[in-house]
């Protein structure tokens, strides 16, 4: 092994990788390990901040009162502030639905199935509790009997919500960013995913079936020194195509429904599922070493290990 090699061998402690990852042979010597830095998950901590921002406005809009006075500033805000007065939950509703349909159809690393999830957990929440209080009025012309198990609604819910919603996307996002650990050993590529027992998998990469290799910081990951590599083999491990159209993961008959509401429903999924089609590296942490710290000299690593399995590359 080269000097350079072997400088990252000697800063491993063996005995832990191999407890770590049980599926590293016996024939093998760990090298490195790593997993997602904490700053390469700055994009879901901003979006955090962007659906609080969210809940804050609608907060706000209601205790604000109309500024007096001309100027562009004072103008904006009487518009902003009538606007939600006059749309209440439903403009809630509305921003949050424009956040989710923009974060998800960009295919940012925050456009996954979990975020996606919790964006619409975030819209729905006001909508139904608003919906119980409806329900409950109208039933108070039929004697129902029926009785709201939650609070009477108003705008100052909309500050704890989006709080509750903050802190729940932060420590999901943490739980998250620790859930994926990576080794690297002098025959191997080591990827194991474990998240909240839902999401579990582990597989080892071969440099003998490695087609190309690439590193992949972003303007953010120069700065804070993190970034991804991307390992493509030659059955298409390390790559992703992502899907145009509502078709799927949706059932053919959910597609078409028969019903004038369950079509509303089926189209508003359709919207929100909607994704540009192209086939990419994979930037799932699954798929790749995903916001490694020092990317530039773990990517020079795997090319010296390569070299020293497979050969160097021929020009």
């Amino acid at each position: 092994m080269s000097e350079f090699v072997e400088q990252f061998k000697s800063n491993i402690d063996a005995d832990a990788a191999r407890s770590d990852f049980p599926e590293i042979t016996d024939s093998e010597t760990p090298i490195w390990r790593g997993g997602p830095a904490a700053s390469s998950m700055a994009d879901k901590y901003i979006l955090s901040i962007m659906v609080l921002l969210v809940h804050i406005a609608f907060f706000l809009g209601e205790l604000l009162d109309t500024p007096e006075g001309e100027g562009q500033v004072n103008f904006v805000l009487s518009v902003v502030i009538w606007l939600i007065d006059t749309t209440g939950v439903m403009g809630f509703v509305i921003c949050m639905l424009i956040l989710t349909k923009i974060n998800h159809y960009a295919n940012f690393s925050t456009s996954g199935k979990w975020t996606t999830s919790w964006l619409l957990i975030c819209c729905i929440i006001p909508l139904m509790w608003k919906l119980m209080d409806v329900v409950e009025w109208i039933g108070g012309f039929f004697d129902s009997g029926f009785s709201s198990p939650l609070p009477a609604w108003n705008y100052s819910w909309f500050a704890p919500l989006g709080l509750l919603s903050f802190l729940v996307m932060v420590s999901l996002t943490v739980l998250y960013q620790r859930s994926f650990h990576y080794a690297i050993t002098d025959k191997r590529i080591h990827i194991r995913q474990s998240f909240l027992y839902f999401e579990t998998s582990a597989h080892g990469i071969s440099y003998h079936k490695v087609e190309n290799l690439k590193a992949d910081p972003t303007i953010l990951g120069r700065i804070l020194g993190f970034g991804n590599i991307h390992v493509v083999t030659g059955s298409g491990v390390g790559l992703q195509v992502e899907s145009l159209g509502s078709s799927a993961g949706v059932e053919p008959e959910i597609i078409q429904p028969p019903g004038v509401k369950m079509r509303f429903f089926s189209f508003l999924l359709g919207w929100i599922t909607l994704q540009r089609n192209r086939t990419v590296e994979a930037s799932d942490p699954a798929d790749c070493l995903y916001g490694v710290r020092r990317p530039m000299d773990v990517y020079r690593l795997i090319n010296e290990l390569m070299d020293a399995n497979v050969g160097p590359a021929v020009e």
